[in-house]
């Protein structure tokens, strides 16, 4: 199951998020409901079922050595403000404030499937985002082309 499309929704007066129907689903069927918020890459927030999130913090975040200040500060990137919940009846999530000024998001949240998580934007930053995205697709997909052909190589 994979997070796909993008929807636009607003927060309610309490900072519940209505996650749409069709991420419901998934997240209900892969993770009973329960899912972890944390910070995420450019000034977004990613929502990830709890299965997810768990396989995450094993490959990507326990593998890291410990000792090294930019392992540390990757790991506690994602750690530090985190929160878990489980959908509500009418398939809400809260949002805390703390996370929801990081995103600068303040009423209306652009809703993002990225195939194993959900991300979470400001109108203002996923319109910028989304202008770097065609600025660059040409370039970034030749450098990508190029690592994928080095880690071949390795195999």
């Amino acid at each position: 199951m994979r997070f796909r499309g993008q929807f636009t929704r607003t927060l309610d007066h309490k900072g519940r998020l209505a996650i749409p129907a069709k991420f419901r689903h998934i997240l209900e069927a892969t993770a009973g409901g329960e899912v972890v918020v944390t910070r995420g890459h450019d000034r977004s927030l990613e929502i990830y079922p709890l299965t997810t999130w768990e396989e995450f913090e094993e490959k990507e975040l326990l593998s890291l050595p410990y000792s090294k200040l930019q392992a540390r500060r990757f790991r506690r990137h994602y750690i530090f403000q985190i929160k878990e919940d489980k959908l509500d009846q009418q398939g809400r999530i809260l949002i805390p404030d703390f996370l929801l000024e990081y995103a600068g998001i303040e009423k209306e949240v652009v809703i993002v499937g990225e195939i194993d998580k959900i991300t979470l934007w400001s109108p203002e930053e996923y319109d910028r985002f989304q202008l770097l995205i065609r600025e660059n697709f040409e370039r970034d997909s030749e450098e990508i082309e190029s690592i994928r052909r080095s880690n071949e190589g390795i195999r």
